[in-house]
């Protein structure tokens, strides 16, 4: 399920979303918890953040289907980026947490300040994990052949 669609591999078409995707949710989710005239299209994002978590999850395990059938022929292939990818997931699932809890709080005047601060240290952190995941991915498929070769 998680190996190849059409012969390609599953990962490689999931991951470029999740790349766009992620962070731009991450600002989204910001901006929603911090303007207040934009919460109500909370549960727009809520939603959108549920897609987003869900292609996260087919990334990740993808990923790991994708790196146990290179490994039969390069040992240790992208190994870091299999390691911080992993947890990306779960950073996906926790912007997911904070948009409830924007949506949930936000005719909770008392309450919604925490549900900012969630939502920013959860977009950032989020932000600054997909970076990462993606420049290590990056780094594995491309970082020999570029450094490599000449430009025209």
């Amino acid at each position: 399920m998680f190996d190849t669609i059409a012969g390609l591999p599953v990962h490689v078409l999931v991951v470029h979303a999740v790349v766009v995707l992620l962070p731009l949710m991450s600002v989204v989710t910001i901006a929603v918890a911090v303007r207040r005239r934009w919460r109500s299209a909370a549960p727009w994002v809520v939603l959108a953040d549920a897609v987003v978590v869900g292609l996260s999850y087919v990334a990740k395990e993808s990923g790991e289907v994708l790196q146990a059938r290179l490994s039969q022929f390069t040992p240790n292939v992208a190994e870091q980026h299999g390691e911080l990818g992993a947890l990306l997931w779960y950073f996906a699932l926790g912007l997911l947490v904070a948009a409830v809890l924007v949506w949930l709080t936000s005719r909770s005047a008392r309450l919604v300040p925490v549900a900012v601060v969630v939502a920013v240290v959860t977009g950032v952190a989020t932000l600054a994990w997909t970076y990462r995941v993606g420049e290590s991915g990056a780094r594995a498929v491309w970082g020999d052949t570029v450094a490599n070769t000449k430009a025209p």
